[in-house]
């Protein structure tokens, strides 16, 4: 069944702010002169959020890549998630690189936000079934540049690239995910920006008492 939500993430406001301030240089270039001065800048970056997802459970691997390949030999959900269409134009008023970066670290902490929302619901809808989920798989992830990702991006699990770039395709028209706006341009970056694609396997649960 495929599922698509509209949602809310939390600001994480204090949490975001402390790990910007253990970045003082990068800030300082960025022109910001006080605590006061980033908060408003995070809180800023958050109503700009329009969070969507499209995540749909995929049995038995029906969703070929080829004639030869098949994008994971067992049971998993595929979920494509974004922050929204109102993040690329405000990150291309930021003429300060060091600023643009300063956003870039808030933004990956509201995808990872995102990202783990999504992570909870389809392990909610695999215990219900008597499932587990395994860790994430990642089919597309935003450039970083020189931002600093917290750690479930940056130390994430990746397709290998040549099957990824075969499986972002197909997965988007699978999901239906123009119903978030989501588009792949020739250029390979997906559009909204801020977006993530990824795989979720699922496996039996284990009985308790049993090994």
């Amino acid at each position: 069944m495929r599922k698509i939500k509209r949602f809310k993430i939390p600001s994480r406001q204090r949490e975001i702010l402390r790990k910007l301030l253990r970045e003082l240089p990068l800030l300082r270039r960025a022109g910001f002169a006080s605590e006061a001065e980033v908060t408003a800048f995070i809180l800023a970056i958050f109503k700009l959020l329009d969070p969507g997802v499209v995540y749909e459970f995929n049995q038995d691997a029906h969703w070929e890549l080829d004639a030869e390949s098949i994008i994971h030999k067992e049971m998993f959900s595929a979920c494509a998630v974004t922050l929204g269409g109102q993040i690329e134009p405000f990150l291309q008023t930021l003429t300060n690189e060091d600023r643009k970066t300063a956003a870039m670290i808030v933004l990956l902490e509201f995808l990872r936000s995102a990202v783990t929302f999504v992570a909870d619901l389809v392990k909610e809808q695999a215990q219900k079934e008597e499932f587990d989920t395994l860790d994430l798989q990642f089919v597309y992830l935003p450039p970083f540049g020189a931002a600093v990702a917290p750690k479930l991006l940056r130390e994430a699990v990746r397709l290998e690239n040549t099957l990824a770039l075969k499986a972002l395709p197909i997965i988007l028209d699978k999901l239906s995910a123009d119903k978030i706006d989501l588009s792949l341009p020739e250029s390979g970056l997906l559009s909204p920006r801020l977006t993530a694609v990824f795989l979720v396997p699922w496996q039996k649960a284990r009985k308790k008492g049993k090994k």
